[in-house]
């Protein structure tokens, strides 16, 4: 009995300290970023140029910005990445809308490519406000921006889109809140209940006023597709979904996402 008890005693020592591990750790569990210097040489001649945006709580962020063409009416994205990597890894993803002419605000977040700061919910946010102060200064209005989530970025898109009205919201692998995806990962631990930095974007994307577009691989192993399709069925209209077979959480240029985004931007651009 003495060493069951002592067995029963450690085992729920050890699962005490590591949950304790992780609430203290998370936030190096949720960003990735990478600290490489932004190196934009390679991509000067698409158009991009590096620009800097400052944040309401004193930051100075460097970001890429590529002006629309007079053929798109100033319609502009403001892309919101996931959480690894920084915006220079995602200039080839999105290379044929660039090259169609939208204007393009690659936001580079606290944290990320070598600026100032660390990533948190509150600190991304407030980063995002700092970006669409910069389009309104290049007389770049709400109504002209493209707001694209990226994975974790979804959750920044949906908190924004709740506050103006825009364009169009594209949510690329969204989920229901961080700590939904991380209870589904750590099933075993309450991380529920623990999770700091929550992107509740179920909780308030009914309050969004633009259209909506969800676009989710049927096999992605890092959100499932069932979180996509829940934040679908949560969204107001007018709304789209593009739910890809076969595709995974990095592949879906592999797909033709940017083909069927820009058929459904021309569709749309009377907006």
């Amino acid at each position: 009995m003495r060493t069951i008890f002592f067995l029963l005693i450690s085992g729920i020592f050890l699962y005490a300290l590591l949950i304790l591990v992780l609430f203290f750790m998370q936030r190096s569990l949720l960003y990735f970023p990478s600290n490489e210097k932004l190196d934009l040489s390679q991509y000067a001649a698409i158009g991009l140029e590096e620009v800097k945006l400052k944040t309401e709580d004193g930051l100075e962020l460097i970001a890429w910005f590529m002006q629309p063409d007079s053929t798109r009416d100033r319609h502009t994205f403001l892309l919101f990445h996931g959480n690894a990597g920084h915006i220079g890894h995602r200039v080839e993803k999105f290379r044929r809308i660039l090259e169609a002419g939208y204007g393009f605000l690659l936001l580079e977040y606290r944290g990320y490519g070598g600026n100032p700061g660390k990533p948190t919910e509150m600190g991304l946010h407030t980063d995002a406000r700092a970006a669409l102060d910069f389009l309104a200064n290049r007389e770049i209005p709400h109504e002209k921006v493209i707001l694209y989530g990226e994975s974790l970025g979804c959750g920044i898109a949906v908190r924004a889109a709740t506050e103006h009205q825009f364009s169009a919201v594209i949510l690329e692998a969204p989920y229901t809140s961080i700590a939904d995806v991380a209870q589904r990962q750590y099933w075993f631990l309450p991380v529920r209940w623990l999770v700091r930095d929550r992107y509740d974007t179920l909780a308030i994307i009914n309050r969004i006023t633009s259209p909506v577009v969800v676009i989710h691989g049927e096999q992605d192993d890092i959100i499932h597709v069932s979180f996509g399709k829940r934040v679908f069925d949560a969204a107001p209209d007018p709304k789209t979904a593009w739910f890809f077979e076969g595709a995974g959480h990095n592949n879906l240029k592999e797909f033709g996402f940017d083909t069927r985004l820009l058929d459904y931007l021309q569709k749309n651009r009377s907006r």
